[in-house]
């Protein structure tokens, strides 16, 4: 009876001794085992695929080469659009000759100032200065943006696409106050093409109205070259001096010369509907502008062409030599036109 039992008890202390000690290998055996690794590898490539494909199809939203190609365009050409949706602070001197034989030789010097207000969340800037979005573009290229202002524009908030901002101030050539919004909505259409709608609305103390509007359709050609093609149209109200709808439409073919350089060809013509419809001015002109050593020189030379119905649609030939000193930076800017690791000869 006793031997019996004892050798049952003896079995099962060795089977429970057997189970404790074969248990940790069991486990381990298991996290080791090569079906359960590939699965969780598995499922962890697919979960990184995942997030790199999430990024990926955001950055090519937002960083295409169109988009890099068009951005370049407009902040080193300096494109009205381009001056008013700039946020940072920027001030910028142009002293100019402008010579064509019909109208002789013309000097001015234009001054802009914009300040970032950083007490307004970095939203409100103020303008002092010649007009960056006074919806101008005069038959005589010497009237556009010479209105002086001071005034406040305030950003709405930042979208991927869409660039929104109210103005309000005092332009003084014409004394008056005015106030409007600006809407502007671009974009891109694969890796070659964008577009982009700005429409704005500004009233006026003088007792007239004007409604700009401006439809950008840009392409990119290569690595240099990019094309664009834009309809512009004005209306301003029945007291103005101006009146009835003024159209003008572009094509520019822009060409990268390096970092620092570039041409830009241009072919514009410009219609009005009153007192007739007729054509204003035809336009072929070509535009050199060069960054200096000093990031805050740049100069331009442009000679150009232009055929006006003030004098009969005869050639009038002309060159514009053009200084500007530029102080202020637009880190957005640098980070939107360069990729990390791009050289200062990136291409787009």
């Amino acid at each position: 009876m006793y031997p019996i039992a004892y050798g049952l008890i003896s079995q099962r202390l060795a089977l429970s001794v057997f189970l404790v000690l074969a248990t940790p290998s069991i486990i381990s055996a298991d996290e080791k085992n090569p079906e359960t690794l590939s699965t969780e590898q598995a499922d962890t490539e697919i979960s990184s695929a995942e997030e790199e494909s999430l990024l990926d199809r955001h950055k090519r939203q937002i960083d295409t080469q169109v988009q890099r190609a068009a951005y370049w365009v407009d902040s080193f050409f300096l494109d009205p659009n381009f001056e008013a949706e700039v946020v940072t602070t920027q001030f910028r001197v142009r002293p100019e000759l402008h010579y064509r034989t019909e109208q002789g030789m013309k000097a001015r010097v234009k001054l802009s100032l914009k300040l970032n207000l950083p007490n307004f969340s970095r939203k409100t800037s103020l303008i002092i200065g010649n007009d960056p979005d006074d919806g101008t573009f005069e038959d005589d290229p010497d009237k556009r943006g010479e209105d002086s202002i001071v005034g406040l524009q305030f950003f709405g908030k930042e979208r991927k696409r869409l660039h929104t901002s109210i103005s309000v101030g005092a332009k003084f050539n014409d004394f008056a106050l005015f106030a409007g919004p600006r809407v502007s909505y671009g974009k891109a259409l694969g890796e070659k093409s964008l577009y982009r709608l700005t429409q704005t609305v500004r009233w006026q103390t003088n007792g007239y109205w004007q409604i700009y509007s401006r439809l950008d359709l840009n392409h990119v050609i290569n690595d240099r070259y990019l094309f664009r093609q834009f309809f512009d149209g004005r209306w301003r109200g029945e007291r103005s001096d101006d009146e009835g709808y003024r159209t003008r439409i572009s094509s520019f073919l822009t060409q990268r010369l390096g970092a620092t350089s570039g041409l830009l060809y241009e072919f514009s013509t410009i219609f009005h509907t009153r007192p007739e419809t007729h054509v204003n001015r035809y336009t072929l002109a070509m535009r050199y502008r060069k960054k200096t050593r000093r990031d805050w020189l740049y100069y331009e030379i442009a000679p150009e062409v232009s055929f006006e119905d003030e004098f009969d649609y005869k050639a009038n030939p002309g060159i514009r030599l053009r200084v500007e000193f530029f102080y202020g930076e637009d880190p957005e800017g640098l980070h939107r036109k360069r990729r990390p690791g791009d050289t200062e000869e990136f291409q787009w």
